[in-house]
């Protein structure tokens, strides 16, 4: 159960709940408030946290001893802060936590390295166990690893560092979406994201099945973001009105594309295809509904969170990597060319 669903049952707002059930401040809402929230989550099956207060059967509260670990983005804000592929992610690690007895102390974005790195927030943290979410640069690892002993990083990318990994790899989903594009007769296929792995997979998809490879079809320098799909979708109609299909970097961008298609009034699907990464549930209520690949977001941030732990219990020494697969969700975005 989702700290929203808690919040919309007893009324209060999602940051009055995520103050009762994860800190330990007694004067996070009224007495009684707080134990009308407990029972909420109790009953719909979310596990108290042992660092968070709980109420006793005398109506006292105690706080037991905390067990912690952390979180950070490991990519920039512009695309962490419009993206429930993140809040999901969080929301998995934090439940899956509490079932363990840990709470998740806090979640941050070394934006600005110099001044992370010098501020009084890694000399403080609670724990050594860290949870990265998303790509990042090797060099972030290696400045964290003096504080943080224990990382796991869940990404879209493979990457080469000394850390676990929970991946779904953004290279084999863009190939299948180009595949599937393909299947459907669709020839011209643009790309819109960044220059990476997913951005790779679209180029030996392009190649494998002899399909044109033009630069006027890509657009690889975007901010990952509803804005950076709008924009960089304008851009490539500008130049490459002959596109018959886009495959978007994630369902994020893809939003932004099917926006700018509507201004242009270019028809989706009838007049081009578009399909997306991640199946978040905003893209159900797109119009149309967005064509995407599902990404297992919640059996990642759990096997992050099991992978911390059999870490500290010994139960392995070296870097593992965990893949999950991932699928085609067909919905109205896409459609056949005839041949």
């Amino acid at each position: 159960m989702a700290l929203k669903d808690i919040a919309a049952e007893a009324g209060v707002s999602i940051s009055t709940v995520s103050r009762v059930l994860n800190t330990d401040n007694s004067s996070a809402a009224r007495p009684e408030l707080q134990r009308k929230i407990w029972e909420i989550a109790k009953k719909q099956g979310y596990i108290p946290n042992p660092t968070a207060r709980r109420l006793k059967t005398n109506n006292t509260i105690e706080t037991p001893k905390a067990h912690y670990l952390n979180c950070i983005y490991g990519c920039v804000p512009q695309e962490t802060k419009d993206d429930p592929f993140y809040i999901q992610l969080l929301e998995s690690i934090e439940q899956e936590a509490f079932r363990h007895n840990y709470h998740v102390s806090c979640s941050y974005s070394p934006t600005n390295s110099d001044a992370f790195f010098a501020s009084p927030l890694l000399s403080n943290v609670p724990s050594d166990l860290l949870i990265i979410l998303g790509r990042f640069k090797p060099e972030l690892l290696n400045q964290l690893k003096p504080t943080y002993k224990k990382i796991v990083n869940i990404c879209l990318n493979v990457l080469d560092v000394n850390c676990d990994q929970i991946i779904c790899s953004g290279h084999k989903m863009l190939f299948s979406s180009v595949e599937y594009l393909h299947s459907l007769n669709h020839e011209k296929i643009a790309f819109i994201g960044s220059h990476e792995q997913r951005f790779q997979g679209y180029l030996d998809a392009i190649h494998a099945f002899n399909l044109p490879d033009n630069p006027r079809y890509i657009v690889d320098d975007i901010v990952i973001s509803m804005e950076g799909g709008y924009l960089g979708t304008l851009k490539l109609l500008e130049r490459a009105p002959e596109i018959t299909a886009i495959c978007c970097a994630n369902d994020i961008v893809a939003i932004g594309a099917l926006r700018a298609c509507k201004e242009r009034n270019i028809r989706v699907p009838d007049d081009i295809s578009i399909i997306g990464v991640d199946d978040i549930e905003n893209v159900q209520y797109t119009n149309p509904m967005l064509t995407t690949i599902h990404v297992p977001l919640e059996e990642m941030g759990k096997m992050a969170v099991t992978i911390l732990l059999d870490r500290i219990n010994g139960g392995h020494s070296s870097y593992i990597k965990v893949e999950y697969p991932f699928r085609i969700i067909k919905r109205e975005s896409c459609r056949s060319l005839h041949p």
